[in-house]
């Protein structure tokens, strides 16, 4: 969703691979729709178009994509990910099991969004019941599918070695669906630090409280046009009113603790209009917002600093025993 610069230069990497025989890239409700002709001329891509989605769902377009897909095999990938030409699904490294039993599943390993990436087979995904659609954002979503893998399968996957997965490294906000800045900027690195631990705990929550299964019911979609497909509403999986209360709140408490460093004691006091929740995956941050962020924030911080350059000099001073 909105990653079209990334994938137009992740797609010529993956159309140079040669193992795969088809190329699924789901287009989530871009605002610009992502079209045949900013593609590679590789006849194996196929390209489909979501549409009506308000915000990124990783997890529900992971799933749509799975379930359209034709192989018995599936290499998840990113829009900034791609394989390298040293991946070898059918390696020693990706086998079964250390007895040579079982599925292979094997998980990216290594920085900059590579473990989110995976190899295994379609019959196990559908087995586990896929992604968690309950789980929204950025965040957990690859550890949840890990650990019920790993119950279902009686061991843990594999590693995919971290030089078989290219990546083209991004920004917290932009891995948070919080858009670009356009500029490097303390401020919105810090934003997109926020809206990634807000998402990571939320999705632990709701991990809790809706666990997922291969009987869970994931979301339906209807083909409206050639290659143009919507969701059923009514089959989008619900959070019982408490829990999603819960759950927001606990989202709205972490984004503007971390993101103004107020702890929760006092957001609690303070007038909620100022600290409002998300809306539509994205974190409205206005103008009182930054102004604190660059005087009161920066105040708090101080003594950390202080701190932190104190223990360094003592560091320097201390002597060999």
């Amino acid at each position: 969703m909105n990653r079209l610069e990334h994938l137009i230069s992740t797609a010529q990497r993956v159309a140079a691979w040669p193992v795969h025989q088809e190329h699924l890239i789901v287009d989530w409700s871009s605002e610009e729709p992502v079209r045949r002709e900013h593609l590679p001329a590789d006849p194996r891509i196929r390209l489909l178009r979501v549409e009506g989605e308000p915000s990124w769902n990783l997890c529900r377009a992971y799933n749509f994509a799975v379930a359209r897909s034709r192989g018995d095999w599936i290499l998840k990938l990113d829009a900034d990910t791609w394989p390298t030409q040293d991946f070898d699904p059918m390696a020693v490294a990706l086998g079964q099991s250390d007895q040579g039993q079982g599925d292979p599943c094997a998980f990216g390993s290594g920085p900059e969004g590579r473990k989110g990436q995976f190899l295994m087979s379609r019959q196990l995904f559908v087995a586990v019941g896929g992604f968690n659609e309950h789980l929204i954002g950025y965040g957990f979503d690859d550890k949840d599918l890990q650990a019920r893998l790993a119950v279902h399968r009686g061991q843990d996957a594999a590693a995919i070695p971290e030089a078989w997965i290219g990546v083209i490294p991004h920004s917290d906000a932009e891995r948070a669906g919080q858009g670009r800045s356009g500029r490097l900027h303390w401020l919105e690195a810090s934003r997109g630090l926020a809206a990634m631990r807000a998402s990571r705990l939320s999705n632990r929550l709701l991990a809790a409280h809706c666990p997922w299964s291969g009987r869970a019911g994931a979301s339906s979609y209807q083909e409206r046009s050639r290659g143009v497909w919507q969701v059923e509403p009514a089959s989008i999986p619900r959070l019982p009113l408490a829990v999603a209360d819960e759950i927001e709140h606990a989202r709205r408490m972490t984004f503007w603790g971390c993101f103004l460093a107020i702890p929760d004691i006092f957001l609690e006091v303070l007038p909620f209009k100022l600290f409002p929740p998300s809306r539509k995956g994205r974190w409205d941050v206005r103008w009182w917002h930054r102004l604190y962020w660059h005087s009161g924030r920066r105040l708090l911080q101080m003594p950390v600093l202080l701190l932190a350059f104190s223990r360094g000099s003592l560091r320097g001073w201390q002597r060999p025993g």
